[in-house]
């Protein structure tokens, strides 16, 4: 069984709820540069790919979506106008939900199905179900300091 990776995922989303705790609207869409994905954004994006752990763990999942998630967060979304993307809290309770759902899958996944060949084909080489839960775990991570940075800007503008 997968409990570090179990940790791993809890413990993000206690840093993303710590994150995200007294960021106004505003503060989570700001954007140092064009080139800089905003906190909502970010979080947005980890959501809809918490949905690829969920289905890598069970390919017949229906899937919960809420409106434009994939238009907005989804692999290669591209930035929208401020007025598009729904309030923190509601993708916050869509993440931490997620998360759930993961750490739950995880928990009864047997060690012969970690070890398939995943049917989610991600780079050139075949990978695992336990090595892609790895891989996009590790792209949450990656995300998180992205978050990180963007709150510690909003920390700084709100203080300057």
């Amino acid at each position: 069984m997968l409990t570090e990776l179990q940790k791993g995922l809890s413990l993000n989303t206690q840093k993303i709820l710590k994150f995200a705790e007294g960021l106004s609207q505003e503060e989570v869409l700001f954007r140092p540069y064009d080139a800089v994905n905003n906190f909502l954004w970010n979080l947005g994006h980890i959501t809809t790919v918490r949905n690829t752990l969920i289905k890598i763990l069970n390919p017949t999942a229906k899937l919960e979506v809420y409106e434009n998630e994939r238009e907005l967060f989804g692999k290669d979304s591209v930035l929208q106008p401020n007025e598009a993307y729904p309030a923190l809290a509601f993708i916050l309770e869509h993440f931490v939900k997620r998360g759930e759902q993961i750490n739950a899958l995880i928990a009864t996944a047997s060690d012969e199905y970690l070890q398939q060949e995943s049917i989610i084909k991600i780079g050139p080489n075949p990978r695992t179900n336990e090595d892609l839960l790895w891989f996009f775990y590790n792209h949450e991570t990656e995300h998180l300091g992205e978050m990180k940075i963007l709150k510690n800007l909003a920390n700084r503008l709100r203080n300057a």
